[in-house]
């Protein structure tokens, strides 16, 4: 007996070292407050609201109720009349909030009416035939896909597999997302394209702190799947030990509770630092922003499904300024500060291509196509452009389109060239009738007048710009003669 009783006592030990998650399957976890000295207060999970992992908000919760409400009462209502009913709830409480100054309820059912009001929109010029050709929910919109294709995808909501020729399914046309038919309505998951399309929506651009399981409560930070460290060898080595030790009546019955709770293995998200299971993190690598801006790291790294169809939304979407996160990064790094230069020049190039026909008959922006932001400012970039930076693409692209639009400009257009300017401070002959650019190597331009100079001309002259002097000395002498005439 007292074998036996030695024997439970190890299973329990090893079992409790093994997966500290399941330690309420033996004795009671003591309560939170009791713990929150020893973690520091990590054991509250209050920050997974502010990753990806969005909840729907208080508004879309009472809207999705108020649909279902009136669908009940009026079970043959179209669509149309359920976003009818919805809108006229929020004005209903927008007006008994029409008080209150800056509160975020009140932004929250004002863009809760735009948005459905955009969906009647679409809904009344697509007919009523279309209401069941797309299912919305959080966010999601769902279509009806073809049957036919080269594989099978998964549901991301039941995790089976989608047999395209027997079994119906449908795709989100905003984040990409693969579900059943009869899951479409079954989703928990926020739309990743609302989430981005939010005003206050901020790429997260900060190096992410790991928080451990205990932060989490041992639970996944999207779907709470308990979570553990558990080799399935160490839970071989308990079922063994259960099943040798204890009585055939209790080892069915604590095998069944483990099979029906048993943990998975926790796998890291890169871009929020979260622990997640394997329904919500099946290995999928992108490029961190957080690792590029701060250290140039593009290297693809694991991120859960939530943060995969964010980042791909996001990818071309000029969102980072590197002038305002990592300055010292543009001052140091060679290649990104000559891409630097080459954006300032394509802006002033753009200058001559707007007024030139011949450039808008060959359409020659067309060249970045890929980096319109390009000709917009010269400090946004995107994720892709900072990941082709760091792999090379991006400079011998863009010095390729350089060298396209300067031959444009100096050799092949007669009215770009003409728009060049000449160095009215040179004192070399040879340079004198040299025509010169706002892009050329080693001038400079009057932020005033905006005439360009050879550099070392213009720096002799104390950056004093001559043309400056002449319109100065023009004005004075016209405000001299109408003084005189007087």
């Amino acid at each position: 007996m007292n074998l036996f009783a030695a024997a439970i006592d190890c299973l329990y030990s090893i079992y409790k070292n093994l997966n500290p998650f399941h330690k309420g399957a033996f004795r009671p976890l003591p309560p939170m407050s009791s713990l929150s000295s020893d973690v520091s207060g990590l054991a509250d999970i209050s920050f997974r609201k502010e990753s990806i992992c969005e909840e729907p908000t208080p508004v879309d919760t009472e809207v999705s109720d108020i649909i279902a409400l009136h669908r009940s009462n009026e079970p043959n209502c179209t669509r149309s009349d359920e976003i009818m009913a919805a809108i006229a709830h929020c004005k209903n409480r927008l007006k008994e909030r029409m008080s209150e100054r800056n509160s975020p309820v009140k932004q929250m059912y004002l863009d809760k009416i735009v948005q459905l009001s955009l969906e009647k929109q679409k809904l009344e010029e697509n007919g009523d035939d279309n209401e069941d050709a797309v299912v919305k929910a959080l966010g999601h919109e769902f279509y009806l896909q073809r049957s036919h294709g080269r594989r099978n995808p998964y549901c991301e909501v039941c995790m089976g597999t989608i047999w395209r020729v027997v079994q119906s399914w449908r795709r989100c046309k905003l984040c990409g997302i693969r579900v059943h038919d009869k899951c479409s309505t079954e989703v928990r998951r926020v739309c990743a394209g609302v989430a981005v399309s939010r005003r206050d929506f901020r790429l997260a651009t900060a190096m992410c702190e790991e928080r451990g399981l205990c932060a989490q409560n041992y639970a996944c930070a999207e779907c709470e799947a308990p979570l553990a460290y558990v080799s399935e060898s160490d839970w071989k080595l308990v079922s063994l030990l259960i099943k040798l030790l204890l009585p055939s009546s209790i080892t069915s019955l604590l095998l069944s509770f483990e099979e029906g709770h048993v943990s998975q293995q926790p796998r890291l998200c890169e871009y929020t630092g979260l622990l997640f299971c394997s329904n919500c993190h099946w290995g999928d690598q992108w490029s961190i922003p957080a690792r590029i801006i701060h250290n140039m790291d593009a290297r693809p790294r694991p991120v859960c499904r939530a943060a995969k169809q964010l980042l791909a939304i996001v990818d071309n979407r000029p969102l980072i300024d590197l002038s305002e996160m990592s300055p010292s990064l543009i001052k140091y790094h060679k290649e990104l500060k000559r891409v630097q230069q080459l954006r300032r020049n394509f802006l002033l190039m753009k200058c001559y291509f707007i007024s030139c026909r011949n450039a808008a008959k060959l359409r020659i922006l067309q060249y970045l196509n890929r980096h319109q932001h390009f000709v917009e400012g010269a400090d946004m970039y995107s994720i892709a452009d900072l990941r082709e930076l760091c792999t090379g693409n991006l400079l011998r692209d863009l010095e390729d389109i350089h060298t396209v639009f300067r031959r444009h400009i100096e050799e092949e257009c007669e009215i770009c060239a003409g728009n060049g300017f000449y160095c009215e401070m040179c004192d070399d002959a040879d340079k004198r009738d040299e025509v010169i650019f706002p892009f050329s190597e080693n001038v400079a331009m009057c932020q005033k007048c905006l005439a360009v100079f050879h550099a070392k001309c213009f720096e002799k002259r104390s950056s004093n710009c001559s043309r400056c002097e002449r319109r100065q000395r023009r004005n004075s002498q016209r405000v001299s003669t109408e003084d005189d005439s007087c």
